[in-house]
């Protein structure tokens, strides 16, 4: 830091002693050698050194300087010589001088921004290179980060495509092994059915035939889970889709063949995004009213819109359910038979987060709501 301070002082030294020795030689010729501008012009050799100096006004003090040497060099010229003065022409000269002296400063002063923009400018590129480094070394190393995992990403994803190939393969043996035995199942439980109506022809002793109507009921329980379990590994097996409400529940009331029920739907134009297995809902409710409501005569189905969602709403006249039942009867066992259709229900309805609930009142009929949140509903014009 010491050697870089000397230097500018040298330097500004030299230039100094440079110039002084200039304008004495140049006086000193100018005394013996009277040749006017052709002479003079040498002067502006120092006045053009002093763009080097480091002092803001140099060129105006070496101006002064010049001045001083031509008024000088004037006088002895007078006195040694005796010759006319030539005053007027240094006035000129010294003019020019003046003009000369301020153009040198605002070249020095444009050199000195200019030195500066320079200096800047490198300073910029330099930190401009260092931050180019830097980032292509954060690009790499990130280039290499988000190559690892890729690769690991692609290794997760074979893995998963075999375990998902292995499942499906499992799935597919599970659920032939599950039809196999409940196609044996079913066959055994309708011979074991066939054999028990003809024992009960066959036989007059009441207890015999008491014996032969609960193994009746038995057989037909085993049947009814039979079918629950079909139909429950069917939920989810296809992908959701829109389904028109009306067509599902006159299907279902087909199906189940009751004259003496009416059933009175007023669902023109809903249709909700669900299971495959949505049907099996309206179904179930129908079968759930016809066999527990005693003395139903009548089952409506309607809609009514809660804010953005919309309600479907499954009433009968029947007997209804008890308030303490309320919050058992959908899940699985509960009721009266094998207590599976209401939690069926349940099951294919929450794959689209789809709810439902008993709202009716003991002694007056039941009555069940599907609750559909918005996005789920939409009623079509026909």
């Amino acid at each position: 830091m010491t050697g870089h301070g000397k230097n500018p002082d040298k330097r500004n030294q030299l230039i100094q002693l440079t110039i002084i020795c200039l304008c004495a030689g140049i006086v000193i010729a100018d005394v013996f050698l009277p040749l006017g501008f052709v002479l003079w012009i040498l002067y502006l050799v120092p006045l053009l050194l002093s763009v080097w100096l480091t002092g803001r006004y140099a060129p105006f003090i070496i101006a002064w300087l010049i001045t001083g040497a031509i008024l000088m060099s004037n006088l002895i010229s007078v006195a040694l010589r005796q010759d006319p003065s030539d005053l007027p022409d240094r006035a000129v000269f010294i003019l020019m001088i003046a003009i000369i002296a301020l153009l040198v400063y605002e070249i020095r002063t444009s050199y000195t921004l200019l030195e500066a923009e320079v200096i800047e400018r490198r300073k910029t590129q330099k930190n401009l290179e260092e931050l180019t480094h830097n980032l292509e070394e954060r690009i790499k190393k990130r280039t290499r980060e988000l190559s690892e995992a890729n690769r690991d990403l692609n290794e997760d994803i074979k893995k998963r495509r075999k375990l998902e190939t292995a499942l499906e393969t499992a799935n597919q043996k599970l659920s032939l092994l599950s039809q196999i035995t409940r196609h044996d199942i079913s066959n055994r439980v309708f011979a074991l059915l066939a054999e028990l109506d003809l024992a009960k022809d066959l036989s007059s002793d009441p207890r015999f035939t008491e014996s032969i109507g609960n193994l009746e009921r038995t057989s037909m329980a085993i049947q009814d889970q039979i079918m629950f379990t079909k139909d429950y590994g069917e939920i989810g097996a296809q992908a959701p889709a829109w389904f028109p409400v009306t067509p599902l529940i006159m299907s279902a009331e087909d199906q189940l063949h009751s004259p003496e029920v009416t059933i009175t739907v007023n669902c023109d134009g809903v249709e909700v995004f669900a299971d495959a297995m949505i049907s099996k809902v309206f179904f179930n409710l129908i079968h759930n009213a016809l066999r527990h409501g005693e003395h139903v005569t009548r089952i409506t189905f309607s809609y009514t819109r809660s804010g953005d969602d919309l309600i479907i709403s499954c009433e009968d006249n029947g007997i209804g359910i008890a308030q303490q039942n309320k919050i058992h009867i959908f899940k699985k066992g509960f009721g009266k038979d094998s207590g599976l259709g209401l939690f069926l229900c349940h099951e294919i309805l929450s794959i689209t987060g789809i709810t439902i609930q008993e709202t009716g009142e003991w002694e007056k009929g039941a009555r069940f709501e599907i609750h559909i949140p918005d996005g789920g509903w939409r009623i079509t014009k026909s």
